[in-house]
């Protein structure tokens, strides 16, 4: 049931524009009934007019009702599937002891937590009388984190759409760059999206490339700045010539506000 869910959200758009064509072709096969009905002379023409009415309008308001149907399960259906399997998989919060570390090197250093204070030493050169100042270097800030918990990811078991930054569960609290592949057969395009507090649910664009990744590499930037803190899906899509996605990697991440620097004293 929840593939066919997700099936009608991906094809929705063709779904529409069938039942748009659909409702158009039926109301000029009413209005045609209406004319010739008004024209009939005969009983029996009259019924036949009749008829092809009834059949008019009943097709108009079955398709009306498809396309309704299908709106209901892309906008409200599909994200409240998505949203109870998040809730399902019971995230643990950033600090607890199952957190574990991202593997990859990030600038910033291992990802422990800032502690303690810089301290400054004064030393008295042993000639001249200058005096030497010796400053700590900042220690590292947390980057790179993965929180263990979290559902599994969706669809990334193919190089045609696959992930590696940012990781499943990853906390990101500053520009990301994306990396993974984003390559199919008939290849139009990929995005980025995300989906969370900050979208209401819904999936929205953050880049669009027209390009494919068939190795991996630089699929694009992720800026954080425009999201509030919480959990979120993080989507890469890549769709065909016909405007379909064919291909996608779903991952969960923790967006989280960035922690503070510690600065030497006196500035």
């Amino acid at each position: 049931m929840t593939q066919l869910v997700y099936l009608i959200e991906q094809i929705a758009p063709a779904i529409y524009l069938f039942c748009a064509a659909g409702v158009l072709f039926w109301l000029g096969r009413y209005f045609a009934a209406q004319a010739a009905l008004r024209a009939a002379e005969f009983e029996l023409e009259r019924e036949i007019e009749e008829q092809r009415r009834a059949r008019a309008i009943t097709w108009t308001i079955g398709l009306i009702e498809i396309g309704l149907a299908t709106l209901a399960i892309a906008v409200v259906v599909a994200p409240t599937l998505r949203a109870d399997l998040l809730s399902a998989g019971l995230p643990i919060q950033a600090g607890s002891d199952n957190e574990q570390r991202f593997a990859t090197s990030t600038p910033g250093g291992d990802g422990s937590e800032a502690e303690g204070v810089f301290l400054t030493v004064t030393a008295q050169a042993l000639s001249g009388g200058a005096i030497l100042q010796l400053t700590a270097v900042a220690s590292p800030t947390p980057v790179g984190t993965i929180i263990v918990g979290y559902p599994t990811p969706i669809g990334c078991n193919s190089e045609q759409a696959w992930l590696e930054v940012p990781a499943n569960g990853m906390r990101v609290f500053d520009t990301l760059t994306v990396i993974g592949t984003a390559n199919i057969p008939n290849f139009a395009f990929y995005t980025l999206e995300i989906s969370g507090p900050s979208t209401g649910g819904e999936f929205g664009v953050l880049d669009n490339k027209t390009s494919p990744m068939p190795q991996k590499g630089v699929l694009g930037q992720f800026a954080v700045t425009a999201f509030q803190p919480g959990d979120y899906r993080f989507r890469l899509a890549v769709f065909d010539n016909l405007s379909e996605m064919r291909a996608s990697c779903t991952v969960w991440i923790a967006i989280s506000p960035r922690p503070p620097t510690n600065t030497p004293p006196g500035g």
